[in-house]
């Protein structure tokens, strides 16, 4: 039996609806920023609960253009550590410093304690990174911090779709959110990401941004710095196929991480993260910790060679604060050669991910339970 890193299920009927929109497109002669995006807008902005969504190209420029909406140049925005490298290069690109937090070990999230540590006068937002599908636990004392702090609350939920904190779902949690579609994610469009707020200004500036930092589309007037962060009509068609069966993709997610939940007590030296009833994840990923001694590379070298088994990346595996980018170009980010990050260095050292995508059966998740027992009794 072989479990690849990942399936992208689409069935007849899917196929079927992307052709024919494909072909409407094509003989439409809008290729671009036409009716099938302003459709995926509303419906994904429906989706989260929120006012306005906006299509972009990438989740990367999603994060970088509400950073340029609300103008962070010459600023600091504190990140965790603990997330993918597009997150700090949004900011640096934006014309901000990055400060880096730790996160809390037993759930992956930013650590509040040392978000207040970090907070300084020139600090303008936190991007709080929903990572692997969770949201916080600590999400209101995250918020209140901000709020007394006067701080922009961005939510990084590239792996967030339809999670949810005490009933609201990802994207409609802070100030704004921003979302990728990239091929691995929840919900795919390819390529793609995707802006979602409530404010006004953060919607209109973003709009302008995405097009050049054309205030009208029709006109080639700019009042901004903008950049070609378009949303094709193409990826827009995936997306409104994605938004058909988005019930689906989260239920069986859910039906996966309940098979493991239920099935992982008899492994040893596994541990897997638990999630309060009050958090209701993605699953973008089921991430498991390993007891120490346990060699990570190894683990993930003999489930391939002996069963076939490949297992998905983790989230993450490298620190930001670590990238050496940062040691070629130090003014990017703003934390102190004091600071420590023992909470992200565990997590980043110990953790693992296990095969999580629709589609999977119980058969094939037997059998992952079954190579896991054997490879790490």
């Amino acid at each position: 039996m072989k479990i690849p890193i990942l399936r992208i299920p689409y069935d007849q009927d899917d196929i079927d609806f992307i052709k024919n929109e494909i072909e409407k497109v094509l003989k439409s002669g809008y290729l671009t920023m036409a009716d099938r995006v302003v459709q995926f807008e509303k419906e994904f902005a429906k989706f989260c609960g929120t006012k306005y969504a906006v299509g972009t190209n990438s989740g990367t420029s999603s994060l970088e253009i509400v950073l340029r909406a609300i103008d962070v140049t010459h600023s600091t925005v504190i990140v965790p550590s603990n997330t993918f490298m597009a997150t700090p290069i949004s900011v640096v690109h934006a014309g901000g410093k990055v400060i880096f937090t730790d996160c809390e070990k037993d759930n992956l999230q930013m650590d509040p304690e040392d978000l207040r540590r970090k907070i300084r006068k020139d600090t303008k937002a936190v991007i709080l990174v929903h990572i692997g599908g969770i949201i916080s636990p600590r999400f209101d004392e995250i918020k209140q911090i901000c709020k007394e702090n006067n701080l922009f609350l961005l939510e990084d939920a590239a792996h967030a779709h339809g999670a949810a904190y005490r009933g609201i779902k990802a994207g409609n949690l802070g100030d704004a959110g921003s979302f990728s579609f990239y091929p691995t994610k929840v919900m795919t469009t390819a390529e793609g990401g995707m802006i979602t707020t409530n404010d006004d200004f953060v919607y209109q500036q973003a709009l302008i941004l995405r097009e050049h930092g054309k205030k009208d589309h029709n006109f080639n007037i700019h009042t901004e710095f903008g950049y070609n962060w378009r949303f094709s009509e193409i990826n827009a068609v995936l997306g409104l196929q994605q938004m058909k069966k988005t019930d689906w993709i989260l239920a069986e997610r859910k039906r996966i991480a309940k098979f493991y939940d239920q099935n992982l007590g008899r492994i040893k030296n596994l541990v897997p993260i638990r999630i309060p009833s009050y958090v209701e994840s993605a699953y973008y990923k089921y991430v498991c910790f390993l007891a120490e001694g346990i060699d990570r590379t190894e683990l993930k070298k003999k489930l391939k060679d002996k069963y076939e088994i490949i297992l998905p990346g983790e989230v993450y595996s490298d620190p930001c604060h670590s990238q050496p980018v940062f040691k070629k170009y130090p003014q990017s980010m703003a934390n102190s050669p004091a600071d420590s990050f023992p909470n992200t260095e565990y997590v980043c050292r110990r953790q693992i991910c296990l095969p999580l995508y629709p589609g999977l059966t119980d058969e094939e998740l037997t059998y992952i339970m079954s190579a896991l027992e054997d490879c790490l009794k």
